[in-house]
């Protein structure tokens, strides 16, 4: 097996035995983002769009698919859909989704939406849940994705999941690492601390980057975080694209000091490493 993704402090014996198990919580942020980038490269997908995201569910750190995902994989491989029923069952909304492919291969899957006690519009959002859950549920299906999708990931109880952990950084995050360190090119800063916090929506935590400007920017993209924390490790000078907000200063980009134009590079990830 490819070992290339192993970093200090994680031997290769134990990045294996996390990717054969499909449980990520023991890699480090720029292992996760090295994964998540050799995922979607393995299945032809635009990581810059973010088709995944991840999640802490019963104890294990994984990827789901989101919309981008399916609608992408669709267009990818031409798949066409097919509702094949629409049936209420006491007071479940079940339809059942047929797929096929240009090649002949088909698969079907099916959507269940409870609807007990809902009326008006909330009712017809939850019927039309149902049939956006058997369309994705399929599309993954027939591509060959056995992982969550987005909607059964609004399903889960929160009980189940948990909160997605970026390493804390050191009680003294606030002195470089290296007292000769240069100071960072005219522009541009370092990333000193990275930690996350819960929101009141349990699929969302919410992300305080503090620079070493001082300034304290957030986003709820766990991507700019993941690379976000992989600058801080590296002590790699960034460009901070910030916008305000009622809320704050919000994370929009950030950009190497080695090449403005480019996200910084992470250690690559063979494709024959991904488990499914």
């Amino acid at each position: 097996m490819n070992t290339e993704l192993a970093a200090p402090g994680v031997d290769a014996e134990t990045v294996a035995r996390v990717l054969l198990r499909g449980n990520l919580k023991d890699l480090s942020a720029a292992q996760k983002v090295s994964y998540y980038r050799a995922v979607c490269e393995s299945v032809g997908l635009n990581p810059l769009t973010q088709p995944f995201d991840y999640l802490v569910l019963n104890g294990r750190e994984i990827l789901y698919a989101k919309r981008e995902a399916t609608e992408q994989l669709r267009r990818l491989h031409q798949v066409s859909i097919t509702i094949q029923s629409r049936e209420l069952v006491g007071e479940t909304y079940i339809v059942s989704a047929r797929a096929s492919t240009p090649e002949g291969r088909t698969d079907e899957s099916i959507g269940v939406k409870s609807i007990d006690g809902l009326k008006g519009e909330v009712r017809a959002n939850a019927m039309m849940t149902a049939e956006t859950k058997a369309k994705r549920r399929v599309t993954l299906s027939i591509c060959g994705l056995g992982m969550l999708d987005e909607t059964e990931v609004a399903d889960i109880p929160p009980a189940a999941k948990g909160q997605m952990v970026i390493d804390a950084p050191p009680p003294e995050w606030e002195k470089p690492s290296d007292p000769d360190e240069p100071a960072p090119p005219e522009g541009y800063v370092r990333v000193m601390a990275v930690e996350s916090t819960p929101t009141k929506n349990p699929n969302v935590l919410k992300f305080a980057i503090t620079l070493s400007s001082g300034e304290v920017v957030t986003t709820i993209n766990n991507w700019l975080a993941s690379i976000a924390e992989d600058a801080r490790e590296k002590r790699t000078p960034v460009k901070a694209e910030t916008k305000t907000t009622k809320w704050g200063t919000d994370l929009v980009s950030l950009k190497a000091a080695a090449d403005p134009e480019r996200q910084p590079e992470l250690p690559p990830l063979n494709a024959d490493d991904i488990p499914f």
